[in-house]
């Protein structure tokens, strides 16, 4: 279960539940394409939670180099800390590391970039703000992560890891 801290005031509460509709959204497509695969191939090495985040980051690091604004690398950041997952019991996780080259992260990457092109997902007509689209990436990003790591460890991971500074090794 997730939960967005809103403010007290109800100020900014359509735009968290626009994220959260959104964010909701692209993770439903990224986990029908990874049951799909599943499906289609028994490997011993399906897509973990952290394998979707990498490549979900990867795809926002690459949204804010396209569109030359590096304080959207800050923004994007610091809603990793925003952005409330109820935290799962850590002996229950299945303590998945990341593989840097899993061989269904090109496949995942066209999967995401058909996700975000999708009008049915985000409407083409400009009323979605692109931060909106960048912090649903987000959140995106730190519901598969909670699937491997514990919420807390997830949110300095995903931070982490848009602002370039992620270790190129499995996080412990």
């Amino acid at each position: 279960m997730s939960l967005i801290s809103k403010p007290f005031d109800d100020s900014g509460v359509d735009m968290v539940d626009d994220i959260a509709r959104y964010g909701l959204c692209i993770s439903k497509r990224i986990e029908q394409f990874r049951q799909r695969n599943r499906l289609k191939t028994v490997t011993a090495n399906p897509l973990s939670g952290l394998d979707v985040t990498l490549v979900l980051c990867d795809t926002l690091c690459g949204i804010i180099d396209t569109t030359s604004h590096e304080p959207y690398r800050t923004e994007c950041a610091r809603a990793a800390d925003t952005i409330y997952f109820e935290s799962v019991s850590p002996d229950y996780l299945p303590r998945q590391e990341p593989s840097n080259n899993h061989p269904l992260a090109s496949a995942l990457i066209q999967e995401i970039s058909s996700i975000l092109t999708d009008d049915q997902i985000v409407p083409a007509d400009g009323r979605i703000p692109l931060q909106k689209v960048m912090l649903a990436l987000v959140w995106s990003a730190l519901s598969f992560a909670i699937e491997s790591i514990p919420a807390d460890q997830a949110r300095v991971w995903v931070r982490e890891r848009i602002m370039g500074s992620a270790p190129s090794r499995p996080y412990h």
